[in-house]
């Protein structure tokens, strides 16, 4: 064992507590080391920490943009609890009534009425043919409502381009929108015998949210919104690295490992 002050030798049986060679106090010279590393590596690894909350911050709430986004998001999930469209049959034997929204697929599943419907389109193939369309379609917009979710999700690590795909998934639902509107309003007319359509408003709704999503993810890319990062960070996070892969020695590195200019021009200050 060496001396951690001086590098002197010290003998396995030798119980002193200060160093023969220079009278220093081996256990609190260690604990000096010890501690000096730990600030080191909280240095470093608290850098990564405060990048990710910062880009939180920006991508979730750190703006009027961020916080509206949140709020399209979620009438956007409630939109489509509203009827887009609502279809039921005049036969004597069943009257099965399905209406085309979240809850209403829930309700349609849990009941059996889905399965009836699906039972009917070998005796009526167009009108049937006609409502799994629009199921179709509105799959497609619960699709892009979840994809747009998820990317609102996982946006923070590339705002921009998080954005950019939100925009691109919102205008596509908006489209698709505009599509189960159009067909809301057709269907009633176009169906006879023993299909009944009444349309309903939430494919209107869905459309006008969709847009506004797709508004609010343009102007965050428009107005540039990104995280203000400290650059020091971005040293910290690069050093880390290097610290774990093996390149660099984390106690040949000075405490703090980095140092502002405000920091140094008091450090010069104080010393003067």
């Amino acid at each position: 064992m060496k001396c951690p002050n001086c590098g002197g030798e010290i003998k396995r049986f030798d119980l002193a507590p200060n160093c023969k060679h220079c009278g220093v106090n081996i256990f609190y010279s260690q604990q000096k080391e010890f501690l000096a590393r730990d600030a080191k590596k909280c240095e470093l690894e608290y850098a990564t920490a405060r990048i990710i909350i910062e880009r939180l911050k920006t991508n979730f709430i750190k703006g009027p943009l961020q916080i509206l986004r949140i709020v399209a998001m979620l009438l956007a999930i409630g939109s489509i609890f509203i009827p887009f469209l609502t279809v039921s049959t005049n036969l004597n034997v069943v009257n099965p009534k399905f209406t085309f929204s979240a809850l209403g697929f829930y309700n349609a599943f849990s009941d059996g009425t889905l399965f009836v419907l699906l039972d009917l389109t070998e005796y009526f193939p167009e009108e049937s043919g006609l409502c799994l369309l629009y199921a179709g379609l509105m799959v497609l917009v619960v699709l892009m409502g979840l994809g747009i979710f998820i990317g609102l999700i996982l946006s923070f690590i590339n705002i921009k381009k998080g954005a950019k795909v939100m925009r691109v998934l919102a205008i596509s639902g908006a489209v698709l929108c505009v599509i189960c509107g159009g067909l809301s309003f057709i269907l009633p007319s176009v169906f006879g015998g023993f299909l009944v359509a009444k349309s309903g408003v939430g494919a209107i709704v869905c459309s006008l949210v969709f847009v506004m999503i797709f508004i609010l993810n343009h102007l965050i890319i428009k107005k540039n919104i990104a995280p203000e990062i400290d650059e020091l960070d971005i040293k910290r996070v690069e050093m880390r690295k290097k610290v774990k892969r093996g390149e660099v020695n984390i106690d040949d590195l000075s405490l703090p490992v980095f140092v502002s200019s405000d920091e140094k021009e008091k450090a010069v200050t104080k010393n003067e």
